[in-house]
């Protein structure tokens, strides 16, 4: 059967065993109104049964045409009806509180997959980035462990950052050896002037002429200027001053100059 909310005038099908309770009331899923259903068929038969003997029709069509616009029920569209006012049963298991509920932890839902997919996506980015630009940034002295971190988990590389012309000398002096003959000491110091640590590089030394011809040349690699052996051979760190000693064979008096190289 039907019943008609008194509020709204929206039609619900109810069951007939479900108003059997002389007391029993139902809440409107339009208006949420709360009153006591009365079958639509019992209002039909309430006004077949009104007396029309005593009414005076022309009475009765001037009091329609007084009627003014307030006084008007107003009219329902089908297609302006609520799904749930089409569908009472689901407006009955789903109250209007925990309906709410339910739309409240949906969208709290939707949020935070939405929060964890840009959160990848910007992760996702920044690996990108620190990964093309791995080497620049491993030019640094301070990030350049992390970089090494970085490519054992990302399986990359990062390759050996030189510059031999940022590497200079600051001092050096030529003298006869004190201890052995025909023999010179050489002394030097040099700075890696290059915001980044580098390796040590090979330092060749040379001795001209007058006309600027080669007499004797000579190349020592790192573990020979700075007497030490390879294994232990570290970076040469940015600003910090590096003292090296060589011993070579005196070039004679046809030297008259001599020139210092990194290679």
């Amino acid at each position: 059967m039907q019943i008609r909310c008194p509020e709204c005038n929206t039609l619900f099908k109810v069951r007939a065993s479900e108003l059997t309770v002389p007391e029993a009331r139902v809440q409107c899923g339009h208006c949420f109104n709360i009153f006591k259903p009365v079958p639509e068929q019992e209002i039909f038969q309430l006004v077949e049964e009104v007396n029309t003997d005593d009414i005076d029709i022309n009475t009765f069509g001037d009091s329609v045409d007084n009627t003014s616009e307030s006084d008007e029920l107003p009219a329902v569209e089908p297609e302006q009806q609520p799904f749930f006012s089409q569908n009472p049963m689901i407006d009955d298991l789903v109250p209007p509180k925990l309906r709410q509920q339910t739309e409240t932890s949906s969208s709290a839902l939707v949020t935070f997959i939405w929060s964890v997919g840009i959160i990848a996506l910007l992760l996702i980015a920044t690996a990108q980035l620190v990964y093309f630009n791995r080497t620049l940034l491993a030019s640094k002295t301070e990030l350049r462990p992390y970089m090494f971190q970085f490519c054992a988990l990302a399986r990359c590389e990062i390759a050996d950052l030189k510059d031999i012309n940022r590497i200079e000398l600051s001092s050096k002096n030529v003298y006869s050896h004190p201890n052995v003959d025909n023999a010179l000491m050489i002394t030097a110091v040099i700075v890696n002037q290059a915001a980044f640590a580098q390796k040590y590089p090979a330092l060749q030394i040379s001795f001209t002429n007058l006309v600027g011809d080669i007499v004797m040349a000579r190349q020592f690699k790192p573990s020979e200027y700075l007497n030490t052996s390879e294994d232990k051979l570290s970076d040469m760190q940015p600003g910090l001053p590096v003292q090296i000693i060589l011993e070579v064979l005196d070039p004679g008096k046809a030297a008259t100059a001599y020139e210092f190289s990194f290679i």
